[in-house]
């Protein structure tokens, strides 16, 4: 069947090949709980850099598996402030209960590697989004990519717009082995609850 309408298959190409390689980057996880150790894990077979910011969690060993699960390397990672996160980090991904006030604000902005990329799949309002917009219009921020909101179900237009927001309908957790993991979770709860009584 013949395609109809205009393309502009090139021009579409060229906006495109401006991305960079997440090879030899440092990536920085904020919230280094289960979710943010497994990022590590996975930025860690990914050959970049990580670096991690938790009050709770001192230090962390990462197994990775290679050859095909034969053999396991353990990476131990100590956390760091938040500040030398935020001064170190050409991405930033964020992995916390929700926050008093946002992590990352109008202050964070002046720490930030320039071009630095922010991802936010944790809760609504750990990023400041004024201070996301403002620091994508003078291009401190590079990009974003964001899951969840402030004023969920409907989030600013002006964030829903941009053309540096890479945007999901806070729907991470939707895939089918997700909801089967929750459904087993939730199982094992209830079982250890009864158990115990």
């Amino acid at each position: 069947m013949p395609v109809t309408g205009q393309t502009d298959f090139g021009k579409l190409k060229k906006q495109c090949s401006e991305g960079f390689e997440v090879l030899g980057k440092t990536i920085g996880i904020i919230g280094f709980g289960r979710i943010g150790q497994e990022v590590a894990r996975m930025a860690l077979g990914l050959g970049m850099s990580v670096i991690a910011s938790d009050p709770f969690v001192k230090e962390a060993t990462i197994d990775i598996k290679v050859n095909g699960a034969l053999e396991k390397i353990n990476v131990l990672i100590h956390t760091v402030d938040i500040n030398t996160l935020l001064s170190k980090a050409d991405i930033i991904t964020i992995h916390i209960p929700k926050a008093d006030k946002p992590v990352i604000g109008k202050d964070e902005l002046s720490k930030l590697v320039k071009g630095v990329l922010l991802i936010n799949t944790a809760r609504g309002g750990v990023f400041d989004e004024e201070a996301i917009l403002e620091g994508l219009a003078s291009g401190q921020i590079g990009g974003a990519g964001i899951d969840v909101f402030v004023g969920e179900p409907t989030p600013r237009v002006e964030i829903l717009t941009h053309p540096k927001i890479s945007l999901s309908p806070h729907v991470g957790g939707s895939t089918v082995e997700a909801q089967e993991n929750v459904g087993k979770e939730l199982a094992g709860l209830i079982i250890n609850h009864f158990k115990k009584s």
